[in-house]
Order: C-alpha cells, then structure tokens, then sequence
C-alpha cells in the first residue's frame, strides 16, 4: 500500500484523475515499497529524482515513511504485521 503525503492537507475526495495519478505513483515506487517491506532500507534511491542522497525511511506515529530530501517527495508504506 502507497499513500503519498501531501503537506498542505490531506485531499478528502478522490477522483478519477487522482487515483490514476496515485496508482502511476505507487507504479514508479513499486521497488522501493518493496525493498522497504522486506526490511532493506539502505542504499535506496529516489525513483523521482534519481538524488545521489538517497532516501530516509522513518517511523512517524506507528507508520512507515520514506521522504527524498532532494525533491521532497513522501509516501507511507503500509507494512502488514502478524
């Protein structure tokens, strides 16, 4: 599960063109959200910008985020616990 966090406030009704948006997003990210649900969390690039930085993950609240400091992306990884 992706969710991009957005800093101005959360959007409270998708539509069709935000959910392709989101699903083109969760599309470029596939690699990282699954590197980052198997517990890989170095060495990983931003799939955006390409930034020799590379990403943050970090635990907020109980969720999982990965933030690029170059371009300022983020999104919420949804990792399944037994």
């Amino acid at each position: 599960m992706l969710r991009c966090v957005e800093r101005r406030g959360a959007v409270a009704d998708m539509d069709e063109h935000a959910e392709e948006r989101l699903l083109a997003l969760e599309s470029v990210w596939y690699e990282i959200i699954e590197a980052v649900t198997a517990g890989r969390t170095s060495g990983l690039v931003c799939p955006e910008c390409n930034s020799p930085d590379g990403l943050l993950v970090e635990e907020r609240q109980g969720r999982t985020v990965v933030s690029c400091p170059a371009c300022k992306r983020e999104v919420e990884v949804g990792i399944a616990s037994a």
